[in-house]
Formats: structure tokens, sequence, C-alpha cells
């Protein structure tokens, strides 16, 4: 979570510096698919599935804050159910 909390803040403070003198604040998500190489996208496309392809894409074109967040409440759900038990 608190990498999500850094990103989303360097996403917005590099909106904000982005505006410069204008009035335009423009947000832009990091996602996977700008991270991601051209060969690996086209890994994508070459998916035999349908449904496996579209869950793909639908990973890749999602927010990178969101995966992160997504990341961190299974983990955590994870931690809650398996994690140390007291009695």
């Amino acid at each position: 979570m608190v990498c999500a909390g850094l990103l989303f803040g360097y996403q917005v403070m590099s909106a904000l510096l982005g505006m410069g003198a204008s009035n335009d604040f423009l947000y832009e998500n990091i996602r996977l698919e700008d991270i991601l190489s051209e060969s690996t996208l086209e890994w994508v496309a070459d998916i035999s599935s349908a449904n496996l392809q579209a869950v793909t894409y639908t990973v890749i074109t999602t927010p990178l804050v969101v995966l992160l967040l997504f990341a961190a409440m299974f983990f955590f759900l994870i931690h809650m159910f398996r994690g140390h038990k007291k009695l």
C-alpha cells in the first residue's frame, strides 16, 4: 500500500510540475503497457484462448496504482487467514 501511495504521489507531483505556467492539470496513469516492451504486447495478442487474452489485456491496461492496491489487499487477506494465531 505504501508503494501505491508513493506512485500516486509521484503521478500527482509530475502532473503539477508539468503544468508550468498554464492551468492545465494533466494527470496520467502509469500502466504496465507503458513499461513493457513491444514484443511482450505482441505476445499477448498471440495467446490462443480468447478469455485468457482478455484477462491479460485487462491486467496490462489497468493502472499500476490499482494493481499495487489489489496486491496489497490480497497479501493482507492471506496474512489474515494464514498469519500467526495466538490463543
